[in-house]
């Protein structure tokens, strides 16, 4: 028993170590070029199915592969058009990867493991480390996936086990309940369906009760993206409802069919699996294969409409507008000082987006438009991060513009840690509105600096010297001053709790005044 506790235990260790792997590896190679030429590959649905295959291939998760695809959406290099080709390569080409670990890849597991660990730890420039990284966790994902096969055949002889399966022989709810749990639980439906051919091929469950775990898993899977994906919004979460609707699709059309098949003796799905072989392996891997065919045959097609239902359902949000580069669209360019001009218009938005912080607090809303504004800036920022990145890595910099560069680094730097103030002074003003005077502190403090910081954009796009100095004077140690004055008009007269938390928010203003005249004698230094 403890043999077999060590096997699966320990195949399903060098299943996660190698996703791990894999995952940490590609975030090495897929840089902002790679991301453009994907977003340019996959203008072709056609292409997009095949690149689809790339993603569950790699991932071994339709969700996890869902919310990288999500991601991509929201760096502006792919639209919900483009990503919804993708998507069904995944689910697709998930049921042909099944289908392949039927037979004894165990040879091509361990060649591909000893050739790529080779180059890992060989390669003296390092350029082919992550590519060889990678390879070695798919590697890994497989090894793991087979030990765990392996290491569940024993299972089969013993009188628990056997007592246990007696008890549930037949029950095909079970089934389809336990490949929805599992599903949900280690977040991969494609490692749950392997997991059910070892249990077929160990004669743990019969083939009908292996097709609705394999069935179940594909809902799990759904409901796992419903949950995770609940707090998107427009196009982000028109992709993952997709996702969604797409595995309901096939259970719904399915899953009847099953009952009907198994109760009527109508041919239907396992007949035709039959007709391919009598390898009760080969079968389930095709009735797994033809579970994601049927929706994929039923979306392929209709993807515009596809994608008008969706943006009818889950319009884009004005946040998800936001975070979309405007100038930063497909590449920077070749020219470098164009790319430069590019960067810096794009982050002057970032400075919009902290001002729109203020109208919400200002407003007094919940706490979801804060993060829908936290959420935009991130994004927009780590688009123009890479776009630096790129920059600095693919142009050979004269010496001006590596400085210029650098002087827009230190801003982006300023900003992102002026965003991180303003979440944290929004929270603590919410908090204090609970009294009337902390109501009047946060009047004073959000219009005040909030007009600073729409004489810093002033400054940012059109680098004047009267705009500069008018900021200047706005947050000297007479600006400081003020915020002071109105912390203590206010302090006396409240109890221990309510100064703490004006202290606190006194502490965020004066760092955001301070920020804002850092970050404004920057620009006026790159006019």
């Amino acid at each position: 028993m403890l043999l077999v506790l060590g096997s699966v235990l320990g195949g399903l260790g060098l299943f996660f170590v190698g996703l791990k792997l894999l995952t940490e590896n590609l975030k090495l190679l897929s840089g902002r070029r790679l991301r453009e030429k994907v977003a340019t590959w996959t203008r072709n649905p056609f292409l997009g199915v095949i690149w689809g295959g790339l993603f569950i291939t790699i991932t071994q998760s339709a969700a996890a592969a869902t919310f990288i695809l999500i991601g991509m959406l929201r760096a502006g290099m792919l639209t919900v058009q483009q990503i919804l080709p993708i998507l069904i390569g995944v689910n697709l080409i998930g049921g042909v990867i099944v289908l392949v670990l039927v037979f004894d890849v165990k040879l091509a597991v361990f060649l591909l493991l000893g050739v790529t660990g080779l180059i890992y730890s060989r390669d003296p420039s390092g350029a082919l480390r992550p590519a060889a990284g990678a390879a070695f966790g798919v590697g890994m994902l497989f090894l793991g996936l087979n030990t765990t096969q392996a290491g569940i055949a024993p299972m089969a002889e013993m009188a628990w086990f056997k007592e246990a399966l007696a008890s549930s022989q037949g029950s095909y709810v079970l089934g389809f309940l336990l490949g929805a749990v599992f599903s949900f639980v280690v977040q991969s439906a494609l490692a749950v369906v392997i997991l059910s051919l070892a249990f077929l091929q160990a004669d743990l469950f019969s083939l009908e009760q292996c097709v609705m775990i394999a069935y179940g898993a594909k809902v799990g899977s759904s409901v796992l993206t419903y949950f995770l994906s609940n707090s998107l919004r427009g196009e982000s979460r028109q992709v993952a409802m997709f996702q969604v609707a797409f595995n309901l699709v096939g259970a719904v059309v399915l899953v009847p069919a099953f009952f009907v098949e198994i109760y009527t003796d109508i041919p239907l799905m396992m007949a035709l699996a039959a007709t391919f072989s009598g390898n009760e392996s080969i079968q389930l891997g095709i009735v797994n294969l033809l579970f994601n065919a049927v929706p994929a045959l039923l979306a392929f097609p209709c993807i515009s409409l596809c994608t008008k239902v969706l943006s009818g359902y889950f319009p884009r949000s004005s946040e998800e507008e936001l975070s979309r580069p405007q100038y930063l669209l497909e590449h920077t360019g070749d020219d470098p000082h164009n790319a430069m001009e590019l960067i810096e218009l794009e982050q002057t938005r970032l400075l919009g987006i902290l001002s729109l912080s203020f109208e919400a607090m200002r407003a007094e809303r919940d706490g979801r438009k804060m993060d829908n504004l936290k959420e935009a800036f991130g994004g927009l920022a780590e688009v123009i991060q890479e776009a630096m990145h790129d920059l600095s890595s693919h142009h050979q910099l004269s010496s001006a513009l590596y400085d210029r560069l650098n002087a827009v680094l230190n801003i982006q730097r300023s900003l992102a840690t002026a965003n991180m103030e303003i979440q944290a002074l929004a929270v603590q003003l919410a908090a204090l509105r609970s009294s009337e005077r902390g109501q009047r502190f946060a009047r004073v403090a959000v219009d005040g600096i909030d007009a600073i910081l729409m004489t810093l954009i002033d400054v940012a796009k059109e680098h004047n010297a009267i705009d500069a100095q008018l900021l200047e004077q706005m947050t000297s140690e007479d600006g400081m001053a003020r915020v002071r004055k109105a912390y203590l008009a206010e302090d006396e007269s409240m109890d221990a709790t309510s100064r703490m938390q004006l202290l606190a928010a006194a502490n965020h203003c004066e760092r955001l005044i301070w920020l804002f005249g850092d970050t404004g004698q920057a620009y006026h230094a790159l006019a």
